[in-house]
């Protein structure tokens, strides 16, 4: 777990933002702002703030910046108590994961049938779930298809991020078997 006395973490705000992008490695900003509920502004201070105290970096990908736990720092999980209230979806999005939950493993064009969404808004809020860990795709033989993760299913998919970072050398082994710990409490 992090150092509480260490004052880049001790804002809530910075802690739980700090914490959400370790979670979800590459998050955007736009899903930051949204998860928080937060103006651009105040959201961009707190991630400036982050980045100058080494704690994140970014990457930008189609002019779009996405934020990562710098390697190499101490990396925690946010807790369930530190959940923003930011985080309740929209309707639609609400929509798409009880219709996902109703229909394990359905297809986007069943998912547009299903709900009457239109397909980019469709994909434009499967992209959102997804980022948040809520959906995930899963490849079919010709189609792909999404179900709701599940808590047990979050631990693994954080599990399967922490072995990518391994292998890419970006976290120690003892960094990743200290995580896996965590995760398994």
């Amino acid at each position: 777990m992090m150092d509480e006395g260490e004052p880049v973490l001790k804002h809530d705000i910075r802690r739980m933002i700090y914490n959400h992008i370790v979670a979800h490695p590459g998050v955007s900003f736009n899903i930051l702002k949204t998860v928080f509920g937060l103006n651009d502004s105040t959201l961009r201070y707190h991630l400036d703030y982050l980045e100058k105290a080494g704690k994140i970096s970014f990457g930008s990908e189609r002019g779009k910046r996405h934020y990562y736990p710098h390697p190499g720092k101490t990396i925690v999980f946010r807790m369930e108590e530190e959940m923003p209230k930011a985080y309740e979806l929209t309707i639609t999005q609400e929509q798409i994961v009880n219709t996902i939950k109703r229909y394990p493993r359905i297809t986007q064009k069943e998912l547009c049938r299903l709900t009457g969404i239109k397909r980019l808004t469709l994909t434009n809020n499967l992209r959102k779930l997804m980022e948040l860990c809520l959906v995930r795709k899963i490849p079919n033989q010709t189609n792909v298809c999404y179900e709701c993760i599940e808590n047990d299913q979050l631990r693994f998919e954080i599990l399967k991020r922490l072995a990518i970072k391994l292998l890419k050398k970006e976290i120690t082994e003892e960094q990743f078997l200290e995580l896996k710990r965590k995760l398994e409490k």
